[in-house]
């Protein structure tokens, strides 16, 4: 035809390299992908455990604006606190807001203070130099009372007014003090933190006293805190995230996590609690039925009902899962315009074959 002297260009297996090709980039991106999220929480688990040493000058420090609506009428902020020196006062936490510059602050020589409210524990607070102590701070709206806890032990409290909550459109700086007139912005060296931190942690609701001394009495590298779930709203983990200026580093504190329960029971006992869970379901007392999945969880249910920590386990691998969607979706538009294109560029050759 027309005189071109060429075999028959359209090759059979193009269309099937295409789907091939797509099917391969989307099986190596889940697997890449699962393969990374379990890096990740490997990683995450093992970082937990470190601790944040501050350079002790007025650049040292963490700046971030957290969501703050949970944390508005209650709140319980504890962490491991070791000062580095004794001269000047030095403050290691600190929440600001436009209406309030100094709606929450922490020092490490004994001054806390919150929503016009100062409690002075000067006289109280032993001065220990690189000794780490635990250190709890609670108040709730409902109370009007915040409380301040050393060592699991209740060394004073004061009344807030009546009228007063925490500001939602704050800066919460670690490490430093805030200004009036800097806020979120100039800090000094002689307010700045020099020492370490480690598990700073904000619960969205008043703990009492027995639960504060279990944390102090769990010591520094239990994981007490783990136990009140999505209750631990601003958590360690997260907060070392957070971007750090100056001279902020992750250190060791002598540390590791913990092997859960189940790795510690032989294989053996683990499959005949398995297998046993596998024959029936559980009919709990308030006629609520556990599924066999639940069971073979082995998890401890508060009220014969799923755990904070399931359910936030499955909201976790809910947004994994969309994330992996996500991406396989846009993997797949490219490859199908990829395919589109081979397609136009095939049946162009057919033509001007014929």
């Amino acid at each position: 035809s027309s005189g071109i002297n060429a075999e028959w260009p359209l090759r059979p297996g193009t269309i099937e390299q295409s789907f091939t090709m797509i099917i391969t980039l989307s099986v190596m991106f889940l697997l890449g992908a699962l393969t990374g999220v379990e890096s990740d929480k490997a990683g995450l688990m093992e970082r937990r455990f470190k601790g944040l040493k501050f350079g002790g000058t007025a650049k040292d420090y963490i700046l971030f604006k957290p969501r703050m609506e949970p944390l508005e009428e209650s709140y319980t902020l504890c962490a491991w606190v070791k000062k580095g020196r004794s001269d000047g006062i030095k403050y290691w936490f600190d929440y600001g807001t436009t209406s309030d510059p100094h709606a929450i602050y922490l020092s490490v020589d004994g001054y806390f203070y919150t929503l016009g409210t100062e409690v002075n524990l000067k006289s109280k607070v032993t001065d220990q130099v690189g000794t780490w102590r635990h250190v709890c701070f609670t108040w709730s709206l409902t109370t009007r009372a915040f409380s301040v806890y050393y060592d699991g032990v209740l060394l004073g409290s004061a009344t807030t007014p009546s009228d007063r909550k925490i500001g939602l459109d704050g800066y919460m700086v670690i490490g430093q003090l805030q200004f009036s007139h800097t806020y979120g912005g100039r800090f000094e060296d002689k307010h700045s933190f020099d020492g370490e931190l480690f598990k700073l942690n904000v619960f969205d609701k008043e703990l009492d006293a027995s639960a504060v001394k279990e944390m102090a009495d769990g010591g520094l590298c239990s994981e007490v805190e783990e136990k009140y779930g999505r209750s631990r709203y601003l958590k360690w983990e997260d907060l070392l995230l957070e971007e750090k200026t100056g001279n902020v580093a992750e250190i060791d504190v002598g540390c590791t996590p913990e092997p859960k329960e189940e790795d510690k029971e032989d294989t053996e006992d683990k499959e005949d609690k398995e297998e046993a869970s596998i024959s029936e379901d559980c009919e709990c007392e308030n006629g609520t039925t556990l599924s066999r999945w639940d069971l073979l969880r082995e998890d401890k249910f508060f009220n014969k009902t799923v755990t904070v920590e399931l359910v936030e386990e499955l909201k976790e691998t809910w947004d994994i899962l969309g994330e992996l969607l996500i991406m396989w979706c846009l993997i797949l538009i490219i490859s199908l315009c990829m395919f589109i294109l081979d397609t136009i560029n095939l049946v162009q050759t057919y033509l001007a074959f014929l």
